[in-house]
């Protein structure tokens, strides 16, 4: 685990990212997703550059390749009398590509993402998780929310 250097995304990680999500896609369900690898990167570029205050990815980094990210959506809030400044957070996109997964880096890139959550003031941090991620979000301090709700409903 101390091979793995956990840090915050640069713009030059953004194509590897990119290539990230596109492999999880596959991984997935096996075949590729619509366009190409080249657009999305273009595309992960672009929407990292034009979202630096509300979208913060953190990376994982093994012998100086990138194998895992997760990103931190920070969403402001109406202000409250007591509190004029608020904002809630969201876990996104977590993933390790599987030559790097065993060693820790998914709950290493989840508590960047927290420390981030803490420290932009975020009132609460929230992660829709997938069944075998579930595990690690709860031994993380994430539990049920009586109250948050989603529209429309899954299934």
């Amino acid at each position: 685990m101390d091979d793995v250097v956990i840090r915050a995304s640069r713009s030059e990680d953004m194509a590897t990212v990119a290539d990230l999500r596109w492999r999880w896609r596959v991984d997935e369900d096996g075949t590729a997703p619509a366009g190409t690898p080249e657009a999305f990167r273009e595309a992960m570029t672009a929407f990292a550059l034009a979202h630096p205050q509300t979208h913060r990815c953190v990376v994982a980094e093994l012998d100086g390749v990138v194998v895992g990210m997760a990103w931190l959506a920070i969403v402001a809030r109406p202000p409250t009398p007591d509190r004029p400044e608020r904002c809630t957070a969201d876990v996104q996109t977590v993933y390790v590509a599987p030559e790097a997964r065993g060693r820790g880096v998914a709950q290493r890139l989840v508590r960047a993402a927290l420390d981030l959550a803490e420290e932009v003031g975020a009132e609460r941090t929230t992660v829709h998780s997938s069944v075998a991620g579930e595990t690690l979000y709860r031994r993380l301090g994430f539990g049920d929310a009586r109250l948050l709700l989603q529209a429309p409903p899954e299934d």
